[in-house]
């Protein structure tokens, strides 16, 4: 993380970012060793048929990878429809959706606890991630090695 999130939208945003950049390093990695499951293909997410909106623009294939242009205005929306309405504007209760709410999430991270279990959780997550990562490295280099 290079710099602090100011709402819940760059930080919403920042985990979608980098289950993507995973979810691509992963795919060039299984199909280099031939790994891959093809049950669980590692692609993009959301896929455009489950949010066309989200997509600005599909260019061509870089290091065999699409590149694609997001409206992040569409994509933050569709994760609020996708995970839930939990995450919630702080401005009059009003959700990101435009409908009234009695239910308030401050939008600056810094100055609340609101977030406090998501980001915790987000954190175990992340390190679980990292677990599981690096027990797949010592898995493959244990298949590269018979």
């Amino acid at each position: 993380v290079s710099s602090p999130f100011n709402t819940t939208r760059d930080f919403a945003l920042w985990l979608w970012k980098t289950h993507n950049k995973v979810n691509l390093r992963l795919k060039q990695e299984e199909e280099a060793l031939g790994t891959g499951d093809p049950k669980f293909p590692k692609k993009v997410w959301p896929s455009r048929l489950l949010c066309p909106a989200c997509y600005i623009a599909v260019g061509g294939e870089k290091n065999s990878t699409t590149e694609v242009e997001w409206n992040e205005a569409e994509v933050f929306r569709f994760l609020i429809d996708y995970y839930g309405k939990m995450i919630k504007s702080s401005s009059d209760g009003i959700d990101l959706t435009g409908k009234k709410s009695d239910l308030q999430m401050v939008d600056d991270l810094t100055t609340s606890n609101a977030v406090a279990v998501p980001v915790g959780a987000a954190v175990a997550i992340a390190l679980a991630s990292c677990a599981f990562g690096a027990l797949a490295c010592f898995w493959r280099s244990q298949q590269k090695n018979r």
